[in-house]
């Protein structure tokens, strides 16, 4: 296959190669930032409770909806959310529908398991699909957000196209600050292909500084924030 090569972007990749040093620069020294403030976050790490507690008030902040649950409860909770909504038919990646509890909680719903390429199963996301949900792989307490590691087992479009995005967050991987989330998940091992911060639904006030919901991705973010602290939660 013949690749169209343009000179102007040529000169640009070749001036961009001669401006590179001889030599790797040296790894920036985070531990002033990790042991400052932003970095050590307001929420106390310490307590499971107080995590748990400062992210509900942060993200209900921003407007998702957050619903504590157990992991013995978690399917019951979820299948609430579901019937309350209205949500008929449901995406997800194949390591969340295969999650022990998931058939009760999608009994009598028509789940759509992104496995496939995108092509295969993009028109049905923008277009038939009524909510999607995707495992978190964890949260940060201070600001209500939730970070999520897409990928073939959990595509990225999951958390950005449907009109409900409903996240299942464990509570052990909640974390004060971003730095601690990053420091715990340790991204720069494996990097993913893409590092998703999501706070609150989708929304914008470019139109005349009046608020949207939805105009970009999901107008609902719902979260079910279980407490697995004193029990492990299957997945």
């Amino acid at each position: 296959m013949h690749l169209h090569t343009s000179p102007v972007r040529d000169a640009i990749l070749q001036k961009l190669r001669r401006a590179l040093p001889a030599q790797s620069l040296p790894l920036p020294d985070l531990r002033p930032y990790y042991g400052g403030p932003w970095g050590q976050g307001i929420a106390d790490s310490a307590s499971g409770l107080s995590l748990m507690n400062s992210f509900e008030r942060a993200a209900s902040g921003w407007r998702a909806q957050v619903h504590r649950t157990s992991t013995g409860q978690w399917a019951e909770t979820l299948r609430h959310v579901l019937q309350r909504h209205r949500c008929h038919r449901i995406a997800m990646g194949p390591v969340v529908f295969g999650l022990p509890g998931m058939d009760d909680a999608l009994r009598g719903r028509h789940t759509i398991t992104l496995e496939r390429p995108v092509d295969e199963w993009r028109g049905l996301l923008f277009d038939e699909v009524d909510a999607s949900i995707t495992l978190a792989a964890a949260g940060i307490a201070d600001t209500g957000t939730l970070v999520i590691l897409p990928g073939r087992h959990e595509p990225r479009a999951l958390s950005l196209v449907p009109p409900i995005h409903i996240a299942l967050l464990r509570a052990s991987t909640l974390h004060a600050s971003l730095a601690k989330a990053i420091q715990a998940l340790r991204p720069q091992e494996q990097l993913p292909t893409n590092f998703l911060l999501v706070t609150g639904p989708s929304k914008t006030a470019d139109i005349q500084q009046t608020l949207a919901y939805g105009a970009h991705g999901p107008k609902d973010l719902v979260i079910l924030l279980i407490d697995d602290f004193t029990q492990h939660f299957a997945g």
